[in-house]
């Protein structure tokens, strides 16, 4: 646990690039666990900028989860190495914030997973 919070307290321009590495690969997995959960039937996608998209049109789903995402955490990072260190520690505190949150959707997938797979049992 300690280790987590000495990442997170980091601020420097290469963490912060580890941790856009980081969220760009919870997000992926986000996508590839959602596909899998939606497609037992017993799941739904509740992201309503994503449902139409996970529930009719799943390649198109994984495209736009995987390239709109790479495009802009990629101008994010050009635009970070020319910060100061204000905005290093403002930026560092978001990306926090978005690693969190894609931590624990990537966690909450991952019971929801074993829940289901012990049903089946």
């Amino acid at each position: 646990m300690s280790f987590i919070i000495a990442v997170l307290k980091t601020r420097d321009l290469g963490s912060i690039k580890r941790k856009l590495i980081t969220m760009y690969i919870l997000n992926v997995t986000d996508i590839i666990f959602t596909i899998l959960l939606v497609n037992t039937g017993m799941f739904l996608e509740v992201n309503a900028v994503m449902a139409p998209f996970v529930n009719n049109r799943q390649l198109l789903s994984i495209i736009l989860k995987v390239v709109i995402p790479f495009v802009l955490l990629l101008g994010v990072y050009k635009r970070i190495k020319e910060a100061t260190e204000k905005q290093l520690y403002q930026s560092s505190i978001i990306v926090n914030g978005c690693l969190i949150f894609y931590g624990l959707i990537n966690v909450f997938h991952i019971v929801w997973s074993i829940l289901y797979i012990v049903m089946k049992i």
